[in-house]
């Protein structure tokens, strides 16, 4: 706690020292405008619309400046001093050596200054995205309205005396409606040009573009507008639907019990899932209203954070020491506001408030993932105040980046600087508090995913199940999983999530095709020769040591048969005859005469003895074999994680776009790990019901069921003309974990047969037969190879246009 302590008023002092020395000094140093008029300017935007959420804005401006202007040595100087920054603002500003930010502006690279020692060459390019009625990008002005654009150009004002030799303004598709005045020329398919002539004046006039972008783009930048705002009633609705799917597998569970009666761990969890499922939504709908200005919302914000953490450490019941503790901390985050507005208390009151909030939801997953274990205060507090500091700590680090790029140009030794410099910090945390709860809340999916494996772990492990295999309740939980945590967000469109709600239904609707229509073709559903009844209600694990060693003898015969067919000699065999009898006898089965059928009985005739232990997988329980392959998918998902990270947050800049770019990198990390290893637990617990007859079989049927939303939400998205980010990779991605889970899982179930081996290559190769293997690891190969195939096309510029990166999942 000291440290913590010691941390916050380091952080608080770097924060404020700056603002009281900036007022030391004010340069008002001249532009020597009168020396710019033989400089040589252009300047060209660019609206692109295709493939992405919202249009992109790209902007270049070059400009050849005498090495005679006074300032022209200033621009060689390095990009933070004081002089480049005058230098700078003196040929791109919108009035000369005058005070301005770019809050638009996101620049790849810092600008391109050249020199021969006659001139200094100048090319910046910048860009912006079009999403909202406003947008400055340098010398251009966007208006977003609601069906058509203004696009507005207006020299900077140290350079209107300049030689302009191109001006040029591509609108993309469809094109102009109009310009003002006429332009001189047509460049492509929509670019307009104005070159001023050179008998006329040498100062460039105002120019005005009006444009009619797709339907798609104009709405999309309709941020906070209109009906835009129903994306959080579509929010809203996904939580409804996912509690109310909870409800009724808690309610089905009640119905079917799977542990013996009067067990109560069975019940407390199913308590706990409905418990939470229902919370969320209640504690999202609290937060989601915003009234009055930016300094009200934050005075509501901060007692609204701790009214939130309070209900949701009373509804943990984990005892009244977490009430108290949340409690306590949330009414000193309440007094901090009120006592101080400075920024020190704005750090303070936001530690605070995240610091209950991340109590509560620490103290729910203790509840949820191991009820019985005691919750250590000691630890719980201490824990959530260091997650705070880091949480805020990101955000001021990240607030610092955005203030160097919005102020790259402005003088930093004013009085002004240092005056919006503390706005900016101080809207920042207003922003931060505000939105703290919220924020939390959007990652409930992680809670519930422990609740629902809680659940799971309690039925799992009851052990009243005969046949070890999946009940219908325990399905359900399974498809609810597979839409909580496993699945991508679906109906995202247009920047607006109105349908994500319905991501609920086609993913549960997938899962469940394949469990119901693919079941019915899994092999132990097929019925036995004479009696017909289906081997999944016959087969036990008291049967899989007997099948065990018959799949061992089956590939021996069939060894036998491969060399006799090669004219080889055996020593236990001399013909194909009686190689044949014995193949026979390992598919007898033998029916207890209790249960009223046949004694004598043989396995379908499509099915042999090494499908059958295959198809049973090599553990006992189905939550027994969805918990390894849990284990091995987690093993496989961790650089498959960082992969996809690395795409949608780090590597396209986004995770310094938004007020919680750091923790969403890193919640998207866990995220996709989750994710990756529910996919690999919903495998191994729906091994026996999967269609095939060996895992990677499986392991395609149920990719396919994970592709089939995802590939439906590809479609519309073409149909929106949106860019598809990583859809692809994220599809060979997954196949290619799951392929190897099932690999996995097929060798575990012959590891009794792993010392005989010298290798696990060489046991593959003996349980999949040879005229298998071949196939097998082609298909593994052709995964590989499509895997780096598309990563290489996302990452060379081959693919579609990236979306807007504070919009990539």
């Amino acid at each position: 706690m000291r440290l913590i302590v010691v941390a916050l008023v380091t952080l608080t002092w770097w924060l404020t020292a700056p603002a009281q020395a900036y007022g030391v000094a004010r340069a008002d140093d001249d532009c020597a405008v009168p020396r710019l008029a033989s400089a040589h300017v252009s300047a060209s935007l660019r609206l692109l619309h295709h493939g992405r959420t919202h249009s992109k804005a790209e902007s270049v401006m070059t400009a050849r400046v005498p090495a005679s202007w006074p300032l022209a040595p200033k621009l060689l100087m390095g990009e933070d001093s004081v002089a480049y920054r005058q230098a700078m603002r003196c040929l791109v500003g919108e009035e000369a050596d005058a005070q301005r930010f770019h809050p638009d502006e996101w620049r790849t690279a810092p600008p391109r200054v050249t020199s021969d020692g006659e001139e200094v060459r100048i090319r910046l390019e910048t860009h912006a995205w079009v999403d909202k009625r406003h947008v400055a990008l340098g010398p251009w002005r966007i208006e977003a309205g609601f069906a058509r654009w203004t696009i507005r150009f207006k020299a900077p004002e140290a350079l209107r005396a300049a030689r302009w030799d191109t001006v040029e303004i591509d609108p993309d598709t469809p094109g102009a409606e109009w310009a003002r005045p006429d332009p001189s020329a047509r460049r492509g398919a929509h670019a307009l040009v104005w070159k001023p002539p050179r008998e006329a004046s040498r100062s460039i006039p105002e120019i005005e573009v009006r444009t009619m972008p797709p339907w798609q783009r104009a709405w999309a930048a309709r941020d906070d507008r209109d009906l835009n705002n129903i994306g959080l009633l579509g929010e809203f609705l996904w939580m409804i639907g996912v509690a109310a799917a909870a409800t009724m597998a808690a309610r089905s569970i009640q119905r079917r019990p799977a542990g013996p009666p009067g067990a109560q761990e069975e019940a407390e969890a199913a308590r706990r899932l409905v418990g939470w499922v229902w919370l969320s939504p209640a504690l999202a709908f609290l937060n989601g209203v915003q009234i009055g200005p930016p300094d009200a919302q934050f005075l509501l914000g901060v007692p609204l954070s701790a009214v939130t953490a309070v209900i949701m450490a009373v509804r943990c019941r984990r005892g009244p020491a977490v009430v108290m503790v949340t409690g306590t901390i949330g009414a000193a985050a309440v007094t901090s506001v009120l006592v101080s507005s400075s920024i020190g208390a704005l750090v303070t009151a936001n530690i605070l408030a995240q610091s209950a909030l991340l109590c509560a939801a620490l103290a729910w997953a203790r509840q949820l993932s191991a009820p019985h274990r005691r919750l250590r205060l000691p630890v719980l507090a201490p824990l959530s105040m260091a997650l705070a500091t880091a949480l805020v700590g990101c955000h001021l680090w990240l607030s610092e980046r955005g203030w160097d790029r919005e102020s790259w140009l402005a003088d930093p030794t004013t009085d002004a600087y240092a005056t919006a410099h503390g706005g900016h910090l101080t809207a920042g945390l207003h922003r931060l508090a505000v939105e703290s709860a919220t924020w939390l809340l959007t990652y409930d999916s992680v809670l519930t995913a422990l609740a629902i494996v809680a659940l799971l772990r309690a039925r799992g492990t009851a052990g009243r199940s005969r046949h070890a295999a999946p009940a219908a309740p325990d399905i359900l939980l399974m498809l609810l999983l597979h839409t909580v945590v496993v699945t991508p967000p679906f109906g995202f469109y247009l920047n607006n999530s109105a349908l994500v709600w319905l991501g609920i239904g086609l993913d549960i609707a997938a899962l469940g095709s394949l469990v119901i229509i693919g079941g019915r073709r899994s092999t132990l559903a097929q019925r036995l020769a004479v009696s017909g009844r289906p081997l999944c209600e016959l087969f036990t694990e008291t049967h899989r040591v007997d099948f065990l060693h018959r799949a061992r003898r089956y590939r021996e015969l069939h060894a036998a048969l491969r060399r006799l067919d090669h004219g080889q000699a055996d020593e236990t065999a001399t013909t194909r005859a009686a190689v044949e009898r014995r193949l026979r006898g390992l598919h007898r089965w033998r029916t207890p005469q209790n249960t009223g059928g046949p004694v004598a009985d043989r396995l379908p005739p499509e099915v042999t003895v090494v499908d059958v232990v295959l198809a049973w997988g090599p553990r006992a329980t189905w939550w027994e074999n969805g918990r390894r392959a849990a284990t091995y998918a987690a093993f496989l998902a961790a650089p498959a994680s960082a992969l996809m990270t690395w795409r949608g947050w780090i590597g396209n800049g986004s995770w310094e776009q938004t007020t919680w770019g750091a923790a969403d990198t890193a919640l998207t990390l866990l995220l996709w790990e989750l994710g990756w290893t529910g996919a690999g637990f919903l495998l191994g617990a729906l091994w026996r019901l999967l269609p095939g007859r060996r895992g990677p079989a499986r392991a395609l049927a149920f990719a396919a069921a994970y592709a089939a939303p995802t590939g439906l939400d590809a479609l519309v998205r073409i149909a929106a003309d949106e860019g598809q980010g990583d859809t692809a990779l994220d599809l060979s991605l997954t196949l290619l974990i799951l392929t190897v889970t099932a690999l996995a899982m097929d060798l575990e179930t012959f590891r009794g047969e792993r010392r005989y081996w010298p290798s696990r290559v060489g046991l593959l190769l003996s349980v999949y037969q040879m005229r298998y293997v071949s196939l097998q690891v082609a298909y593994l190969f052709a995964q590989i190879v499509a895997a780096i195939t598309i990563w290489q096309f996302v990452t060379d510029g081959g693919g579609p246009p990236d979306p807007p990166a504070k919009f990539q999942p």
